[in-house]
């Protein structure tokens, strides 16, 4: 068999299928074999325990869905849905704080292959474990170990680096539509917003997309989708994904406090100035997506 390797030690071997993860005990492998390309991008991956980074290869845009995709999930709450994706293996997934703001009630839903059928896990017992609102981000937990197959996590670029023109591709769950695939480029790396800067893409991104994987065209995660513009087309923004690995690099710092749903840690905002007008819908939105 051949196919990436996810995974290796005394123990066992995690080869990439495709549509699914093979584990097959250490013992019962005779030898490994990689090209160079492999090679170089295992020694390149750092791995802090809660993510990987590591260099890829160029894919098509058809391929690299059906091997990520399934690291993209739907996350609910009696509020509405966005969308998430797995970081590492031990159930820890990321998506937009404000999906999950202000709701204990969480639930995640990943998509399994067996046997070619496709079908729905729910996962209920959800932990949300840190909280960064001023980049709107959360990591959420699977307390219960899935029990539908080994979890294909996601992998980040190392530099994090984009340029405009780069070709992009976006999965997620918008307008609750699963595993939705859009395509474009960056039309922007680094369009700023009230002193934060996101990626511009032309991709299109509706609601339901918020906290879903941004993509470049390695199937590397470059950011995490969270806002457009309302009532205009290919005006999508996404937050940088080395705030995502920051955030993930210092959990205590950011680590939620479940008396207080608004924690994080950071300063709220001064009072609107009198007359001053709290429309600001009539350009861009993020509650929605």
């Amino acid at each position: 068999m051949s196919g990436p390797l996810l995974k290796s030690d005394s123990e066992v071997v995690v080869v990439d299928l495709g549509y699914q993860a093979l584990s097959v005990p250490a013992l019962q492998i005779i030898d490994i074999q990689q090209d160079d390309a492999a090679a170089a991008a295992e020694a390149e991956a750092s791995d802090s325990g809660l993510y990987v980074a590591a260099d890829l290869d160029d894919v098509s845009t058809a391929d690299a869905a059906a091997r990520f995709g399934p690291a993209v999930v739907i996350v609910s709450s009696p509020a509405g849905l966005g969308s998430g994706f797995f970081v590492n293996r031990k159930g820890y997934l990321v998506t937009n704080y404000h999906v999950i703001m202000k709701q204990k009630r969480l639930a995640v839903t990943r998509f399994v292959k067996e046997d070619g059928i496709l079908r729905k896990a729910v996962y209920r017992d959800v932990k949300i474990i840190a909280v960064d609102p001023f980049h709107d981000l959360a990591v959420l937990r699977i307390e219960s170990r899935p029990e539908d197959g080994e979890i294909v996590p996601l992998i980040f670029s190392p530099s994090g680096k984009t340029r405009p023109g780069e070709k992009i591709f976006v999965i997620g769950n918008p307008m609750g539509l699963e595993r939705t695939v859009t395509e474009g480029i960056v039309s922007q790396a680094a369009r700023n917003f009230e002193g934060k800067l996101y990626i511009q893409v032309d991709a299109a991104v509706n609601p339901g997309n918020s906290g879903g994987p941004l993509f470049n065209r390695r199937g590397q995660v470059i950011g995490v989708c969270n806002m457009g513009a309302v009532r205009l087309q290919g005006l999508n923004f996404a937050i940088p994904a080395r705030h995502v690995t920051y955030l993930l690099d210092h959990l205590d710092d950011y680590a939620y406090d479940e008396a207080n749903s608004e924690s994080g840690f950071i300063y709220p905002e001064a009072p609107p100035r009198f007359g001053k007008s709290e429309d600001k819908d009539d350009e861009t939105a993020d509650g929605g997506h």
